[in-house]
């Protein structure tokens, strides 16, 4: 077992992709494994992976049968993983080259769950390296080199950075979590870090700055203006159920909520003006899960968006941008999210009345073609049951017939069957009389042949019986002979 394990999902960074690995490879922790997962590249990224993996026996390679995110990508690394601490790098990303050992060290020292450092951002744009309180974890200066768990934050849980890769996990208590990242979404780190965070015991950090974050990069997935922003309302709806769980909830459940409002609504200026009625409504259902009635709604009137909310709350798509456009038609400056990409002249305003007035009639003739449509189908309906019912009266007809068919064919069965028992008795008496005459016949030539048997013995007899008599004559004869010649 390693002591650490780092998981770099990768796709179609081919010219951040070195630097990155180059800062991994060449870690001062040396008993590292490095897992690097293409997320199907169409770019050099791949070859780019291979020739570092034939010089480092540390990296694991391994590939996805399709693009299935970084999410995907980061749980099969969770899956495989077998050092003793988890860290993950971003691929267009790099990291100090003692980042890891500094981390590891400091885990080790305090056994905790989880070990944060500092980040600094470079735009990619500019070049310029920029520092911020959230990246520098400014909100948790007061616990210095200290440990500390959730609830001793519950006051800055809010503010934390939820990022990954300035972060290493202890990978058994990863395991115990259960914890994966939700896949097929961006913004997936945020209920990953709370659903870990929360239920950490031992929590440090290293305050040094040893993980560089890539921002504004050409292609990158976290694009502001685009459909996937969509994402961030399941992410955050996930997260909210997670911070539900937490001891401290009930003490801290205005600041979230108006946290999550300020933060889904944030979001819904950045986006096209094509996405804008679709995202409305996944607002608003996320917030009537909030379950807040009444005056229960006025617990988020320190919400910087507090009338936004209500208005979305209580009204639908059209009437929620004319509350928008009364409140920033007097703004001096440009309001991204009250012009729709437009100035908020009265012409903007006249063609959005005309759009929905034409939108009005679109279905108002829709509706009318609906119903001439349902109508036509009623008479379609009717033509039908009509030949229906022709049907049912041609089948039962047709069963009638069958039955009558049925009946004949009975009857001539019948009528077949007392023809052959007739036929076979006649043929029967035939053969008996031809017997009876036959035997007769034999019984008379027998008779015949013992008649001619007993005339043949009679006559045989005859002739015995004669021979007989002739024979004693002629003994007589002789006797009479011989006395004749002794006189003499």
């Amino acid at each position: 077992m390693s002591k650490l394990s780092i998981i770099i999902p990768y796709r179609n960074v081919e010219n951040y992709l070195s630097k990155c690995l180059s800062s991994v490879v060449n870690q001062t922790l040396k008993d590292i494994e490095i897992i690097c997962i293409n997320d199907s590249s169409t770019d050099n990224s791949e070859e780019i992976v291979k020739e570092f993996a034939k010089e480092d026996k540390r990296i694991l390679t391994l590939n996805t049968n399709e693009p299935s995110g970084q999410a995907y990508a980061r749980n099969i690394g969770l899956t495989i993983a077998s050092g003793e601490y988890v860290g993950f790098v971003d691929a267009d990303d790099w990291a100090e080259l003692d980042m890891f050992e500094k981390m590891y060290n400091r885990a080790k020292e305090f056994q905790t769950d989880i070990t944060m450092c500092q980040t600094q951002l470079y735009d990619d744009k500019t070049g310029e390296v920029i520092h911020t309180d959230y990246y520098d974890l400014k909100n948790l200066e007061k616990f210095k080199d200290n440990v500390f768990c959730p609830n001793e934050t519950k006051n800055e849980i809010l503010n934390i950075n939820v990022v990954l890769w300035n972060k290493i996990y202890r990978r058994e208590y990863l395991e115990l979590t259960g914890e994966k990242f939700p896949e097929g979404f961006i913004y997936e780190d945020l209920p990953f870090f709370f659903g870990t965070y929360l239920k950490a015991k031992r929590i440090n950090i290293v305050w040094e700055s040893l993980y560089h974050y890539r921002q504004n990069r050409k292609f990158s997935t976290m694009q502001n203006s685009d459909k996937k922003i969509y994402d961030r309302i399941p992410m955050v709806s996930l997260t909210y159920n997670k911070l539900k769980q937490a001891d401290f909830y009930k003490e801290k459940e205005v600041e979230i909520l108006s946290w999550i409002v300020d933060d889904i609504f944030h979001r819904y200026t950045l986006l096209e003006e094509k996405y804008y009625k679709e995202y409305f409504y996944m607002m608003k259902k996320l917030f009537q899960s909030f379950n807040l009635e009444g005056d229960d709604i006025y617990k988020l009137a320190c919400c910087y968006c507090f009338e936004e909310y209500c208005s979305i709350i209580k009204n639908h798509y059209f009437d929620f941008w004319k509350f928008l456009i009364e409140k920033y038609k007097n703004a001096n400056k440009k309001v991204k999210l009250a012009q729709h990409e437009r100035n908020l002249a009265i012409k903007d305003i006249n063609k959005f009345w005309k759009e929905y007035k034409e939108k009005k009639e679109k279905e108002h003739e829709e509706n009318i073609q609906y119903w001439k449509n349902q109508y036509e189908k009623e008479k379609e309906d009717e033509v039908k049951i009509k030949l229906y019912e022709q049907y049912e009266y041609l089948e039962k007809k047709k069963n009638e017939e069958i039955e009558k068919m049925y009946e004949k064919m009975k009857e001539q069965e019948q009528v077949l069957k007392r023809w052959q028992q007739e036929s076979l008795r006649e043929q029967e008496n035939k053969l008996t009389a031809e017997y009876k005459w036959k035997l007769e016949e034999q019984k008379n030539h027998y008779k015949e042949a013992l008649k001619m048997q007993k005339e043949y013995y009679e006559n045989n007899f005859l002739l015995v019986k004669m021979n007989i008599k002739i024979q004693k004559q002629l003994m007589q004869l002789e006797n009479k002979t011989k006395k004749l010649f002794k006189k003499n």
